[in-house]
């Protein structure tokens, strides 16, 4: 398996190439400060803090850092030697689940039922990579150690899923294909005949992933859970190929290779991305991923614009190991195709790129998976950076993914750039799925988004999109039969100015026809994971009594 990652020439050249600068350094500066830190098995008072994500993510720093400068750098005794502290301290863990995940609505137990065979996202990743590991070093591995592997990869990983059943396996969304596909990874390298004997139940639960994707591809959990997810499913479904010689190629499918497509679509700028849902505005990529999707599909994927990333943010092995093994220098071109549009109809996604700006924009529904409130939000993108802005997902607090879920500002209606009536945003009911319609003769993108808000009263809300080179013009229309008071709210990452009729934010300008003077809010928030605070700034604009239209023109000043 993965033979061609133990040709030493490989090596030779990530150890040599300039190419391969960029990971060196950024693996060796994440390895410097990673081993501040001696690698160790939980201790009972990290276990029971039960803050143990963050410690789990610094193991995974210690492993991926130390065992892929052992595979650059092999004479080299020191990583080497940490590489096996490090494996033997992931041994010497009673379990590979936090204790965080225990308490999760999906396997209801209490810190109480702690238990080695849990298999979450975290334990399923640690027994892939551990699995790899072993597999890319082979002999060098002393023999306690490769047993150790294999006997705590039994524990862990392998008797717990010959042995029960675990909810994710018919799950809707990421940890799907996370837990099945590393699990399948563990099973093929470890146990083959365990894989066949489970093939067909990996493979229902690798089909209960993929349904959870419409035909066009998009990916409604955002781009980061579209890295995480399908990082893992394109994982093991390459290994599945290869150990079935081809028997099973996932990659096949359309609607595989319309996932795989879907990153492209989703830069607004060279660094910009689209991040809807629990996304952020600082969002990385494993560049892994792209990378071997390439090296299925060729020029069916397009050169990335920049490289997002290269081993710096991959906490899981392999999204690290195949940020190298199949990183293409050829594949980051610093450029991106203009004067392009997405307009996907099943999905409700709309993006459009001009020399000028990149904009986005999403109907659908507020039940989807990682959902905000945010039918009809948009963002609009201009030097390298989101003007009117989606600012994605905040931190993983305490009930962010419970039924408190909307109370946060992030996942809220009120971060968005989305109207309010008589002060309320949308509301969280999963309704009819909201679609955009792209007229293209017209350059107009159009939906009704009445739906996301329950509202009797509420008889339509006409949100279009008018596109010129340099500017988006939006218009609002209302149906009601009550007069409730209207406010259009806009989000903003730099601070609007005020200029004339309108506001300058850079070098775009918002203007209405309606003569309103916008009410301009600065608030503090915190991005995810554990990001520094930024400003966001809420730019409301309430309607005269009345009124049931809204326009709003955001144009370039100055085209450069």
């Amino acid at each position: 398996m993965l033979d061609f990652a133990k040709d030493k020439a490989l090596w030779q050249k990530v150890r040599e190439s300039e190419d391969f600068a960029t990971h060196r350094a950024q693996l060796l500066a994440l390895y410097e400060e990673a081993f501040r830190v001696e690698p160790r098995a939980h201790s009972v008072e990290d276990i029971l803090s039960q803050n143990d994500h963050m410690l789990w993510r610094k193991q995974f720093d210690h492993l991926q850092t130390s065992a892929l400068l052992t595979l650059i750098y092999p004479e080299n005794e020191e990583y080497y030697n940490n590489l096996l502290r490090t494996i033997w301290a992931y041994c010497n863990e009673y379990s590979w689940a936090p204790l965080g995940h225990f308490t999760m609505q999906y396997y209801g137990k209490t810190p109480a039922d702690f238990d080695p065979g849990l298999i979450d996202i975290f334990a399923a990743s640690v027994g892939f990579a551990l699995a790899e590991v072993k597999n890319l070093l082979g002999d060098r591995l002393p023999r306690l150690i490769s047993d150790r592997i294999s006997y705590e990869i039994r524990r862990h990983i392998i008797e717990p899923y010959c042995t029960r059943t675990f909810f994710w396996e018919s799950h809707d969304n990421n940890w799907t294909a996370v837990c099945a596909g590393a699990v399948g990874g563990v099973l093929m390298y470890e146990a083959p005949h365990l894989f066949y004997e489970h093939q067909t139940r990996l493979h229902n639960a690798m089909e209960c992933y993929l349904a959870s994707f419409l035909e066009d591809g998009m990916c409604v959990e955002g781009v980061g859970y579209w890295g995480f997810g399908f990082g893992f499913f394109a994982a093991y479904a390459s290994l599945e190929r290869e150990l079935t010689q081809g028997a099973v190629d996932w990659f096949a499918r359309p609607k595989v290779k319309a996932i795989a497509q879907y990153l492209q679509k989703m830069f607004l700028q060279r660094n910009v991305l689209t991040t809807f849902g629990d996304c952020t505005v600082f969002q990385r990529i494993p560049i892994g991923l792209p990378h071997l999707l390439r090296h299925v599909y060729g020029d069916e994927i397009e050169p990335l614009p920049r490289m997002p990333g290269c081993v710096e943010d991959n906490t899981h092995f392999n999204f690290a190991l195949r940020s190298i093994i199949y990183y293409d220098p050829a594949h980051v071109s610093g450029k991106m195709r203009e004067n392009v549009t997405y307009a996907a109809e099943n999905s409700s996604y709309f993006v459009k790129r001009t020399p000028y700006y990149g904009f986005a924009t999403k109907g659908g529904h507020n039940g989807e998976s990682h959902n905000h409130i945010d039918v009809g939000t948009f963002i609009l993108a201009r030097h390298d950076r989101q003007i009117l802005a989606d600012i994605g997902a905040g931190p993983y607090e305490d009930g962010y993914h419970t039924e408190r879920r909307y109370t946060f500002f992030h996942p809220s209606s009120y971060s968005h750039s989305i109207p309010m009536l008589d002060g309320v945003g949308e509301d969280s009911i999963a309704r009819d799925r909201v679609v955009v319609h792209y007229d293209s003769a017209k350059d107009t993108a159009t939906m009704d988004i009445a739906g996301a808000y329950g509202r009797a009263d509420l008889t339509s809300l006409t949100r279009a999109f008018a596109f010129a080179p340099d500017c988006v013009t939006l218009t609002d229309r209302y149906t009601l039969t009550s007069a409730p008071e209207i406010t259009e709210r806009f989000v903003a990452l730099m601070e609007p100015i005020p200029t004339g009729d309108g506001l300058v934010i850079d070098d775009v300008v918002l203007t209405n026809p309606h003569g309103i003077a916008p009410k301009i809010t600065a608030k503090k928030v915190r991005p995810h994971p554990d990001g520094e605070p930024h400003d966001v700034f809420l730019i409301d604009y309430v309607l005269p009594a009345g009124q049931t239209e809204f326009t709003l023109r955001m144009a370039v000043a100055e085209r450069s």
